[in-house]
């Protein structure tokens, strides 16, 4: 799997299923555990990722479930 970011944040509640199953649809599909982990919260303001929703899959910089991309302004998480 190419370009797939895990993103999420501090406190949310949803993170450790959703990354657990993340690792096994990857190996079931026999792909590395090769992503990366974004904490929203380290992103610029201006970065159109910080407006997903958490956590979120983003495949080569698209929602893994087909989620349009985010435009400002952003949501504030709760």
């Amino acid at each position: 799997m190419r370009d797939l970011v895990f993103l999420t944040r501090d406190g949310c509640v949803n993170t450790t299923t959703m990354k657990a199953n993340l690792d096994d649809a990857l190996r079931v599909l026999g792909q590395p555990f090769a992503y990366q982990v974004v904490d929203l919260e380290t992103l610029p303001d201006g970065d159109v990722r910080r407006g997903y929703p958490t956590p979120t899959v983003l495949v080569s910089s698209r929602d893994l479930f087909g989620m349009a991309e985010p435009t400002p302004p952003f949501a504030t998480p709760t």
